[in-house]
């Protein structure tokens, strides 16, 4: 586990809300954000130049954030959500969520595979990623950047579940422990080289006696 590093971003108060005055604020090269938390619901603005560096730098919503306000007031917080412009490639806006110190977190943060499946390398089977993130529950400063799912031991049919993730210090995973996480299957269907090779043999065989059938009455005509 990598303990990750806080980033400081800058936040300015935003009296005015509604769509016109989130455009007026993109237009001026702000970005509009809320922190939420408890009995917080507060409208700020930060820097679109210096979020997408920091983004860059951070390990994006996994990071743990510092906000500064412009009288010198800081809060601990990570990214609760962000709206993006996929197309012009620009964030809209954010949504953080306040971090106490001391305190549990609930938080997702990125399932990384490593290795090569033993049933994609020698058994010709498909490699099937079910989730890219994984909900744990940890004190934020064991708040881990990412979790690490080594597939090497994947054979055809089988797979791996919650229950096969590294136990990382102080950090528990909130879904079931059999909840499937990657899977090895034959082919897109799901079936494996066998069974496909089994029904063109039966189909074959169908198509045959169809044939055979229909010869049949042809000669009684």
């Amino acid at each position: 586990m990598s303990e990750l590093s806080e980033f400081t971003l800058k936040v300015s108060p935003r009296e005015k809300s509604g769509r016109n005055a989130c455009k007026s604020l993109r237009n001026s090269g702000k970005i509009p954000v809320i922190l939420y938390g408890k009995a917080i619901n507060k409208p700020y603005s930060v820097d679109d130049k210096e979020t997408r560096m920091l983004l860059r730098n951070a390990s994006g919503s996994t990071s743990l954030l510092r906000l500064l306000g412009e009288n010198g007031e800081e809060e601990l917080v990570l990214i609760k959500d962000l709206q993006k412009d996929q197309i012009k490639d620009k964030i809209l806006h954010i949504d953080f969520i306040q971090v106490t110190r001391g305190e549990d977190l609930q938080t997702k943060v990125p399932l990384v595979i490593t290795g090569e499946a033993e049933g994609v390398k020698s058994q010709g089977g498909i490699l099937e990623v079910l989730s890219s993130e994984i909900e744990i529950k940890c004190r934020p400063s064991n708040l881990p950047s990412q979790v690490t799912l080594d597939i090497s031991s994947l054979e055809l049919g089988s797979n791996l579940q919650i229950k096969d993730l590294p136990q990382i210090d102080d950090v528990e995973y909130v879904d079931s422990p059999e909840m499937i996480l990657a899977s090895c299957v034959g082919s897109a269907s799901g079936r494996s080289g066998a069974e496909d090779e089994e029904d063109t043999e039966e189909e074959a065989s169908m198509e045959g006696e169809e044939t055979s059938e229909a010869e049949d009455s042809k000669e009684k005509e």
